[in-house]
């Protein structure tokens, strides 16, 4: 009780955004991140090479990709409509994630921005697709937060926007602190996903995403 106490006084004498900032860094800590994302964002001033060398990288890379499969390191990877794509892997661990990525040798050549994002599913998850694949493309939502104020509004017990998301989509994940997070979706409804003051919290990107049907555990 005396710690509670004593807490409360700490916290209300400090400046608004520096308590918002430790409630957000509890919040990131509580979280149960089991994999890792990773956005292979197009690279527009990548070195130019020929196109034999980009088909052998374009091989390379499918290659190593089959393998890390197999391994059950992966479980996700699918490109986006007008370039780049996404891994999911099953680390909760950025810096393994990262050492795995550096197996793909279009990786190493630089052919990508890289981004990687602990990941903890609030709605759905991500499953191993099951043979024979078929592909099929899904709506993608990038969550972007604005500032420190609204990732904390956005997480807050009590007042979790998340759960304004409509209860039909695939697949929700959140990366840590003010990272933002990921939406799956079959709808092609334009809906304010998280309320009527949703411009003033995040910031949305809409992308097409092709990957195995089942990759989001939902039925095949």
């Amino acid at each position: 009780m005396f710690w509670q106490v004593r807490l409360s006084r700490i916290l209300g004498s400090m400046p608004k955004l520096i308590v918002i900032g430790l409630l957000l860094c509890n919040y990131a800590f509580g979280q149960d991140y089991s994999h890792v994302f990773v956005f292979l964002n197009s690279k527009p001033d990548k070195a130019e090479i020929s196109e034999e060398e980009e088909a052998t990288l374009q091989k390379t890379h499918r290659a190593n990709i089959k393998r890390m499969l197999i391994e059950g390191k992966m479980i996700v990877a699918g490109p986006f409509e007008g370039g780049g794509g996404i891994f999911i892997l099953k680390t909760a661990d950025a810096g393994e994630a990262r050492g795995w990525l550096e197996t793909d040798p279009a990786i190493r050549a630089n052919r990508w921005d890289i981004e990687l994002f602990p990941v903890s599913f609030n709605r759905g998850g991500a499953c191993l697709a099951k043979e024979p694949h078929e592909f099929v493309k899904y709506n993608f939502l990038r969550i972007y937060l604005i500032n420190d104020i609204a990732n904390y509004k956005m997480n807050e017990p009590g007042n979790n926007i998340w759960s304004l998301v409509p209860q039909d989509i695939l697949m929700s994940g959140v990366f840590p602190q003010s990272d933002g997070g990921i939406i799956i979706h079959n709808s092609d409804e334009k809906v304010n996903w998280f309320g009527e003051n949703q411009d003033e919290r995040i910031k949305l990107e809409h992308k097409i995403i092709w990957v195995a049907k089942g990759s989001f555990c939902e039925p095949k």
